[in-house]
């Protein structure tokens, strides 16, 4: 991560500070923090303040490390930092190595397991990557934005227009030749971690698209992400009620 996007994450993150009553906090992997305050949501993390045992420090948790109960009260949410970040239209030199490849796709899967992320092809053309800005028009604009606003909350995957469609798996083919692409690229697949299920389609957004045009589409499509992913994990919930039993 470059120090401006730190920096431009690190300023939206401050405006979500609570500074509420102390609390105690329980990780995912079970460690407990007491007297909790001056919580703030950071890119990395969740931060806070804890006094256990006598000494005051300060902590920063991993928000996979967080049960969901603990980040809905402080009102973490995955995509707004991104989408934040990318209306302040800063420049971005295209690279591919901003994102894992299909020749790569075993440790993407694997990220995505990991940080209990879904996955995000990107498909595109090699003219792609060209100093652009994410809220411009063209498609080298729309990469940028696609990168900007999705690279902390998915786990990007580009997929190269040239010689790689015959090389996807069949649910992010279910995306790039869905109803809404309509012919133009770059537009995303978003597919579960271990790329079994096909999740949303999201489109560049015609030929016509900048960033005023794009972050709408973005934000309906990351609505049916999150109703993806609630659903996801209330049927979860209830496969492991049911093994308990």
């Amino acid at each position: 991560m470059n120090l401006k996007y730190a920096l431009c994450l690190f300023a939206v993150a401050c405006l979500a500070t609570s500074r509420t009553a102390a609390d105690d906090i329980t990780t995912l992997d079970g460690q407990k923090y007491e007297n909790v305050k001056d919580v703030m949501l950071k890119p990395n993390g969740l931060f806070f303040v804890t006094t256990t045992g006598g000494t005051m420090k300060g902590v920063t948790v991993p928000y996979n490390n967080l049960p969901d109960d603990v980040k809905d009260k402080y009102h973490y949410d995955p995509f707004e930092p991104g989408l934040a970040f990318a209306r302040q239209n800063q420049p971005i030199v295209l690279s591919t190595n901003m994102a894992f490849s299909l020749g790569t796709l075993e440790a993407a899967k694997a990220k995505a397991q990991a940080e209990k992320k879904l996955l995000g092809f990107i498909l595109v053309w090699d003219s792609f990557f060209v100093p652009a800005h994410p809220m411009g028009q063209g498609s080298n604009g729309g990469l940028a934005h696609f990168v900007d606003a999705f690279h902390n909350s998915l786990v990007l995957v580009f997929v190269h227009h040239e010689n790689e469609l015959d090389k996807i798996p069949a649910s992010v083919k279910a995306g790039f030749l869905g109803p809404e692409e309509g012919g133009f690229a770059p537009n995303m697949a978003v597919v579960t971690a271990d790329c079994s299920q096909f999740v949303c389609e999201i489109p560049f957004g015609g030929k016509d698209s900048t960033g005023a045009i794009r972050e709408p589409i973005f934000r309906q499509k990351i609505e049916d992400i999150k109703k993806f992913l609630k659903e996801q994990a209330h049927r979860e919930q209830e496969q492991n009620n049911g093994s308990g039993n």
